[in-house]
């Protein structure tokens, strides 16, 4: 799903035609890391880390009210510096996850990232840039 054609992954409505599905994966934004539209329904757009992490959960329970049994979620996101502080998204999102009843089903899968943006980036502090991303793969408790 994509906002850009109309669909809302954290709106429930969006999945009343779905099929039981195996498998689904999801690479959303990184909250405001990049702005994509200007559409707030857009996670790119959440006004707050909490709220962001709100429609996360509402997505993470919609797309599990889709998944057949022993079926997996994998989620790719990366933690990022947003105004002097680290917003570790992948953790925070493992939380959500288990509390919407999602386990994590296997280790984290880490992504390396050759020449992204943060890797070309200077910083006026001593900044560790960030140079992956992380899968994580969840499964129904």
């Amino acid at each position: 799903m994509d906002v850009r054609k109309g669909q809302d992954a954290a709106d429930r409505a969006s999945y009343a035609d779905c099929e039981p599905v195996e498998f689904v994966w999801m690479h959303p934004p990184y909250w405001r890391m990049v702005r994509y539209n200007a559409d707030s329904r857009c996670l790119s757009n959440a006004p707050s880390l909490d709220a962001f992490l709100d429609q996360m959960e509402l997505v993470l329970r919609n797309c599990q009210s889709v998944l057949k049994p022993r079926g997996k979620i994998a989620v790719l996101i990366g933690g990022y510096s947003d105004r002097g502080r680290y917003q570790p998204l992948p953790h925070l999102l493992v939380a959500r996850a288990i509390q919407v009843g999602l386990w994590p089903a296997c280790t984290e899968i880490i992504r390396f990232q050759h020449g992204n943006t943060s890797s070309r980036k200077t910083y006026r502090s001593s900044f560790i840039p960030g140079l992956h991303d992380v899968c994580l793969v969840f499964e129904r408790v």
